[in-house]
């Protein structure tokens, strides 16, 4: 059995540090930078959420008391310096109800198109979407509002898009498409939905379908 020997020990362990040492180092002070960053990046979205949270209470509190102007300088601000936030396609959403109920159809459907590609949250893309929809189809637009009625996931929005489906489709001359459109929008409906009485009348009020 061989002698210990610290002189030994002490020169295989200056050997290890001379060839780790500067790796191990590098890699401590890349852990603790990861660290200290990732701390900072979530506080820093912490503070910008609840900012644009806050900036959103007082928009929805101008829009009580029908400061509109200060309405859309808040909805503007939310979309363009807190785009990330679920805010911001809320006011797309906001401020196109606004537009549309001020007649400006342009501005309406920016806002939508707005909303459609970044919004943060998908249900606030789909309503954006299905309103688009609607705003096209009214405007006579019916192949852009069918385009965007032909979604290939729509979610748990599937009878709304079918049912504005029926409705550019009948819009269009075919009313048996129409029909089954409005027939897989009522079989995508809850039965318990009180929007399924209207959906049926929609349905019905189309009579049967054709012999081929």
């Amino acid at each position: 059995m061989e002698a210990y020997n610290p002189d030994d020990q002490l020169a295989s362990l200056k050997h290890w540090w001379q060839q780790y040492g500067k790796a191990l180092i590098a890699g401590v002070i890349i852990g603790l930078l990861l660290l200290g960053g990732g701390n900072y990046w979530r506080q820093y979205t912490i503070k910008r959420a609840e900012a644009a949270s806050l900036l959103y209470e007082n928009l929805l509190a101008d829009l009580q008391q029908g400061k509109l102007d200060a309405v859309s300088a808040a909805a503007a601000k939310l979309m363009q310096d807190y785009d990330a936030t679920p805010y911001a396609g809320k006011s797309a959403l906001l401020m196109a109800r606004q537009r549309f109920d001020a007649k400006d159809i342009a501005g309406a459907r920016t806002h939508l198109e707005w909303a459609i590609k970044n919004a943060s949250e998908v249900s606030v893309q789909h309503s954006a979407r299905l309103r688009l929809a609607r705003l096209l189809l009214d405007q006579g637009e019916s192949a852009a509002a069918l385009a965007l009625a032909n979604i290939k996931n729509p979610n748990g929005f599937i009878s709304e898009y079918e049912e504005i489906r029926g409705d550019v489709l009948l819009a269009q001359g075919d009313r048996d498409a129409a029909r089954r459109a409005y027939q897989t929008a009522i079989e995508k409906l809850p039965r318990t939905s009180s929007y399924l009485q209207a959906l049926t009348m929609k349905r019905d009020n189309l009579g049967p379908e054709k012999a081929p």
